[in-house]
């Protein structure tokens, strides 16, 4: 009888070289799951870590605990805010403005910010869910 030639790496080699594969990618998840993928779980990042972070270190920040949003968040307004200063039809960042303002329960700047985006892109399911969200929850606070 003729036998037949089997192709490939043999059982013996391709399963060590499988499972440690297996392993290098079970450790790098394990890795970037205990890390948070660089998120404390806080909104604000690493910043709103209690006893300060890398991340108020880099933007030079001082410890938040005394009022007002991380030096990263405030980046963040502060960008938004020139975005739609310069761009003052631009429905995204109106809305993602708007969010950061629903995010720290200030519903009375929020909503108008919804209702200028929703003006400009009646389509935007974004500003629509926000002004609704906004809107409730300002009955709710009063």
């Amino acid at each position: 009888m003729a036998q037949q030639r089997r192709r490939g790496l043999p059982p013996r080699v391709y399963l060590p070289i499988v499972a440690v594969f297996a392993i290098l990618f079970l450790a790098a998840m394990a890795y970037l799951i205990a890390d948070g993928f660089g998120v404390t779980g806080s909104v604000f990042g690493k910043a709103a870590a209690p006893g300060g972070s890398a991340m108020q270190a880099q933007s030079g920040g001082t410890n938040v605990q005394g009022g007002g949003p991380p030096p990263a968040v405030m980046v963040q307004l502060q960008t938004l805010r020139a975005r739609v200063a310069k761009h003052p039809n631009d429905d995204v960042a109106i809305t993602q403005l708007a969010d950061m303002y629903l995010a720290a329960s200030k519903f009375d700047q929020a909503i108008p910010l919804y209702k200028r985006a929703l003006a400009i892109n009646p389509k935007n399911v974004a500003a629509q869910t926000g002004l609704a969200e906004a809107q409730e929850s300002l009955r709710e606070s009063q």
